[in-house]
């Protein structure tokens, strides 16, 4: 929408998802507001929107205040009827924006938006080994996280950028959507990959720990049942 020459985008909210630049996702669709947006969106030539995270998914109807500020400008490249009367969306992240005005526009917000100037560091010989460090940890993690696989591997593998290597890593990473947030509203692509590092650490750190203590666990039901 287009008011006084300002253009004005859909704004779709998301429970417990952070949406990155470059990565095609299925979105479920169930509420009033979300399922008129993608029926107004399926009959406009232009099929951008923003997909924004909400700070608390358990907030069924968010205000603006509920929202953060920094989204992702996405393309709705397809939308599916499901059996139970909701919608899925396929949608593809195109980059990071910052929201700057909502406005309650039908059932649903909208916003108008500015761009995002990431900071580029060059690609020293620093910023390769810490690349080199991000898909070696990533490839660590996959060994043990049951929800990863060596395919995604090879996906990580093949990206040179560090700014878009960190968004790939942490977007395939089971995490809270706190900290996957900061990530996205990290626009230091060296501080982002550093962050990516610590995140992904932790997550191994807290996964090992989880089979060391299921591991103690069965071993003393064995002994009990000795």
């Amino acid at each position: 929408m287009e008011k006084s020459n300002i253009k004005y985008y859909p704004v779709l909210p998301l429970r417990n998802t952070v949406l990155f630049p470059n990565q095609i996702i299925p979105i479920y669709i169930g509420r009033e507001q979300s399922l008129k947006l993608i029926s107004d969106v399926s009959n406009n030539k232009d099929k951008t929107i923003i997909v924004v995270a909400q700070k608390d998914g358990s907030v069924e109807n968010p205000k603006s205040s509920d929202l953060f500020q920094i989204a992702t400008i996405v393309t709705v490249m397809k939308i599916f009827d499901m059996p139970d009367n909701s919608k899925s969306a396929i949608v593809k992240g195109i980059e990071r924006v910052q929201i700057d005005d909502f406005i309650k526009n039908k059932n649903y917000f909208e916003c108008t938006i500015s761009p995002i100037k990431e900071i580029e560091s060059d690609i020293d010989a620093e910023m390769q080994a810490l690349a080199g460090n991000l898909k070696s940890l990533f490839s660590n993690l996959i060994e043990i996280a049951p929800y990863l696989s060596d395919e995604q591997s090879k996906v990580l593998n093949n990206i040179t950028h560090p700014g878009k290597l960190s968004d790939k890593a942490i977007s395939l990473t089971n995490i809270q959507t706190s900290e996957k947030q900061d990530i996205l509203e990290e626009l230091d692509i060296r501080k982002r990959i550093e962050k990516a590092l610590v995140i992904i650490n932790k997550t191994i750190q807290q996964i090992e720990l989880g089979d060391r203590i299921q591991a103690d666990v069965q071993d003393e039901i064995s002994k009990s049942q000795k």
